[in-house]
């Protein structure tokens, strides 16, 4: 009796296994609905053997951000852009500006139109060929090491803006750039979860069926839900809220405030730890900037804060930076203080995407903004050897010659 009960169980499941198979695959699979739920394989995120890691070049995909969906082109060498087009090594039509920056300059979140490169191109118009070299978790060594392989490729560039993240000196204390192939992890040998025999049934069943799809989003969105309210409550002790009055905004709050690769310009502890990425991001941006002056580009040192910066102040990364561009002579643009005001919550819910440390369509207009404001005029440069060569002279934001 049980086990012809068993096999009716069986045979019911088995009938409803193939229906949902098959309907998956010849309907559901075609809804915009099934597609928002897919996990995209980011294969156009690769390693580079030169500089760590880049963008595929000529790819046009949907990317999935967090919470956004974005469009993300990239033209012949691999840079963002608005369409794919070959880059010539010379353009002799067009000024060229170099962007370097991390995951704020590529413009996580946001279709190409509404980052910091395009902007200032649409700005630029044709005179100007913008190139955006910027991607996720760069630091000044894979600044210095993506700009020289391209000049020494023999591409020109007139101008370079390099924006100092505060994670990169975080970002610079873990890279290693040796040679010694023994050092540096061999991702082709690394099996993905999803990629190892035990998972492949399940990721089958995920992508195939509508009743383990639906499972997994059950069990996604528990664990969304859990952390959250994790979250709330370290909100709550915080900022001393009984736990039903914390508020959404407040625990996205927390979140910005809580997100520690920004600690260490603050905290003397934190900073101790990632002393030796500061030395590092010094010698490789002081080989940078060499390297500009020798290939006759214009250059600039962009730094700005994050929402911890601005809540708790900031000391180290500023100051630093101030120090190393007057000691080295190089335009730094100082962003901080136009991120200021006496309201410094209302500054980040204005500036940057709620719960997150990057900027809002807002907080990189305010970025622009400043940017655009330079006034480029060629002013003359005495140097020890009485030798004199040009240099661009910034006339607004704060300022460092």
């Amino acid at each position: 009796m049980r086990k012809s009960k068993l096999k009716i169980i069986f045979i019911i499941f088995a009938i409803y296994f193939v229906l949902d198979l098959s309907l998956t695959n010849l309907i559901f699979k075609k809804t915009q609905l099934w597609k928002s739920t897919d996990k995209v394989d980011h294969y156009w995120r690769i390693k580079s053997e030169i500089y760590h890691h880049d963008l595929m070049s000529n790819i046009d995909v949907i990317e999935h951000w967090q919470i956004f969906n974005l469009r993300l082109v990239t033209n012949s060498i691999g840079f963002r852009d608005f369409e794919k087009k070959k880059i010539e090594k010379v353009n002799k039509e067009q000024k060229r500006v170099l962007l370097l920056g991390d995951s704020f300059i590529e413009g996580s979140g946001y279709d190409y139109k509404y980052t910091i490169g395009g902007l200032i191109q649409n700005k630029l118009g044709d005179k100007f060929e913008v190139l955006n070299g910027a991607v996720g978790s760069y630091s000044p060594g894979i600044y210095y090491l993506k700009a020289k392989h391209y000049i020494d490729q023999g591409y020109k560039f007139d101008y370079a803006l390099v924006f100092l993240d505060v994670s990169d000196i975080y970002d610079e204390l873990f890279l290693d750039y040796s040679k010694d192939k023994s050092k540096i992890i061999n991702y082709d040998n690394i099996k993905p979860i999803h990629k190892r025999s035990f998972y492949k049934v399940g990721d089958f069943l995920t992508t195939n069926t509508l009743l383990f799809r639906c499972l997994l989003l059950l069990s996604d969105q528990t664990e969304v839900l859990k952390n959250y309210i994790k979250l709330k409550y370290k909100a709550s002790k915080e900022f001393n809220k009984p736990f039903f009055k914390t508020t959404k905004e407040d625990t996205l709050f927390f979140r910005m405030l809580t997100i520690d690769r920004g600690y260490w310009t603050f905290n003397e502890k934190t900073y101790f730890k990632v002393k030796d990425g500061l030395k590092k991001s010094d010698y490789f941006l002081k080989n940078l900037y060499d390297l500009f002056e020798k290939n006759n580009i214009k250059s600039y040192l962009i730094i700005y804060p994050w929402p911890t910066q601005i809540y708790f102040g900031d000391n180290k990364h500023n100051n630093f930076w101030i120090k190393f561009s007057k000691d080295n002579k190089i335009n730094l643009i100082n962003l901080y203080d136009k991120f200021k005001n006496d309201n410094a919550r209302k500054s980040i819910f204005d500036n940057f995407i709620n719960g997150d440390i990057h900027w809002n369509k807002k907080g990189t207009k305010l970025v622009f903004n400043e940017i655009i404001k330079i006034r480029i005029t060629i002013i003359k440069k005495r140097s020890a050897n009485n030798f004199s060569r040009p240099l661009f002279f910034i006339k607004s934001a704060n300022h460092n010659r």
